[in-house]
C-alpha cells in the first residue's frame, strides 16, 4: 500500500517525520497509536503529492515502532479526507475515515486485527447536510466504549449561524459484515450545548474522550 519511497519522502534531514496526526489512542500493549491523514489525491491541484493514510505505533517516549498501511486496493481510492480517529479495543484497531473515497458514497470504518494482521471495512451512513450554507458532513473522531461499541463524532463543516450538525453517535461492530453498512444510535445532539455558551458555534469537534465518570470530554476548534 506504500513503499520505501513514500516513507522516505516523509522524513526530514533532522530525522523528524512529517505527519498529519488526526487521532490518537493509548495502545493496550503500551505506548500509543497515531492515525496520520494522507495528503490527498494524485493530480489534485491542492495536494499534488500523494501521501498515504498511515497508523503509527509509538513507544511511550514517542519512538516509531511500527507502521500500518491500508490494503493497496483501498489505498488507490484515496481522496483528501482520510483518517480522522483511531481506537484500540479488544485486539483490534478501529479507524474512522472522514468522508467517502473515490467511487463510494459513504465513509469507511476500518477494522485492523492486530493478531491476524488483516483489515475489514464497514460503511458509515452519514446524515445529509442541512446547513443553509451547504457544505458537507463527515466523521471527526472515534472512541472505544466496550463490547465492540464505539462513539463517533459526526459534524458538518459549518460554523456560527450556519452550523447544524454536531452529533455523537454510537455504533456496534458486533456481527458487522465486511463491506456492509453499519447502523447508528444518536447519543447526543451537541448543538444545544454549543449554543448555550452564547458564543459562536465553532466548526470542528476533533477530539473525544470518555472519562471514568461517564462524562464526555471534547476538543473543539475553530474553522480552518
Amino acid at each position: 500500500a506504500f513503499d520505501d519511497t513514500d516513507l522516505k519522502a516523509m522524513v526530514n534531514a533532522d530525522s523528524s517525520v512529517n505527519l498529519d496526526p488526526e487521532g490518537i489512542s493509548v495502545a493496550n500493549a503500551g505506548g500509543f497509536w497515531v492515525a496520520s491523514e494522507g495528503s490527498g489525491t494524485v493530480g489534485d491541484a491542492a495536494y499534488p503529492v500523494k501521501t498515504a493514510n498511515l497508523i503509527f505505533k509509538l513507544s511511550a517516549s514517542g519512538v516509531i515502532e511500527d507502521i500500518l498501511a491500508l490494503p493497496a486496493d483501498v489505498n488507490v481510492k484515496q481522496m483528501r479526507f482520510g483518517f480522522e480517529g483511531v481506537a484500540d479495543s479488544d485486539g483490534k484497531l478501529v479507524v474512522a475515515f472522514q468522508r467517502a473515497w473515490k467511487g463510494e458514497t459513504q465513509p469507511r470504518i476500518g477494522v485492523y486485527d492486530l493478531t491476524a494482521k488483516t483489515w475489514q471495512f464497514h460503511f458509515y451512513p452519514l446524515d445529509p447536510a442541512t446547513s443553509p450554507n451547504g457544505g458537507w458532513v463527515g466523521l471527526s473522531e472515534i472512541t472505544a466504549l466496550s463490547n465492540n461499541r464505539f462513539l463517533v463524532v459526526e459534524r458538518d463543516n459549518q460554523n456560527g449561524p450556519d452550523a447544524r450538525i454536531k452529533r455523537l453517535y454510537r455504533i456496534d461492530l458486533t456481527g458487522a459484515t465486511d463491506g456492509g453498512t453499519l447502523s447508528k444510535t444518536l447519543v447526543r445532539d451537541l448543538m444545544p450545548d454549543l449554543r448555550a455558551t452564547r458564543g459562536p458555534v465553532l466548526e470542528k469537534i476533533e477530539g473525544l474522550a470518555v472519562l471514568a465518570s461517564g462524562l464526555f470530554a471534547l476538543a473543539i476548534g475553530a474553522i480552518s
